[in-house]
């Protein structure tokens, strides 16, 4: 593998673990206890159990790990299969990163209700962790940066037939 092939494939997968992970630490730690203030998690578990509302869900865990498995399944296509251009390595990262928004705004939309329908039971401040916005703003730069790369690749692919035009030249 090139240089800049092995530090896309390589930093393409961390960014998304990353992602995932921070997905996670914010929709099953930082919301519940920027949320319900003065309680632990444990606490909040047990109210919201009693209320039958799903805080805590598979959702949250299994989303995030689709990710990685994705980034996961690049990786290793990307390695065993050079026949895929670097180009289209970093786009597949890149539109991991762009789907991660919607992941994230599905769990955080289902825990924030949770929470919020736990208003009865523990004193709920209302306000949200801001961690959030680092995902939504990764998954913005990420979505730029595909369109960019996803023009690059059509000038690419449009420029191959220029090769007959290159021999074309123009009377002085």
């Amino acid at each position: 593998m090139t240089p800049v092939r092995t530090t896309i494939v390589v930093s393409g997968t961390v960014l998304v673990v990353l992602y995932a992970q921070l997905m996670y630490v914010v929709t099953q730690i930082l919301t519940p206890l920027s949320t319900v203030p003065g309680r632990t998690l444990g606490q909040i578990a047990v109210a919201a159990e009693a209320v039958g509302e799903p805080v805590f869900t598979p959702h949250a865990v299994a989303l995030p790990l689709i990710g990685v498995a994705l980034a996961a399944a690049v990786l290793v296509a990307a390695i065993m299969f050079p026949v895929f251009r670097t180009e289209w390595v970093a786009l597949a990262y890149l539109a991991l990163l762009v789907c991660g928004l919607p992941a994230y705004l599905g769990v955080a939309f289902g825990v924030g209700m949770s929470l919020g329908d736990l208003g009865d039971v523990l004193p709920i401040d209302g306000s949200d962790s801001e961690v959030g916005l680092v995902l939504m703003s990764t998954s913005f730069v990420a979505c730029f940066l595909a369109i960019g790369v996803g023009a690059g690749i059509l000038v690419h692919r449009a420029g191959r037939g220029v090769g007959k035009l290159a021999a074309f030249r123009p009377a002085r």
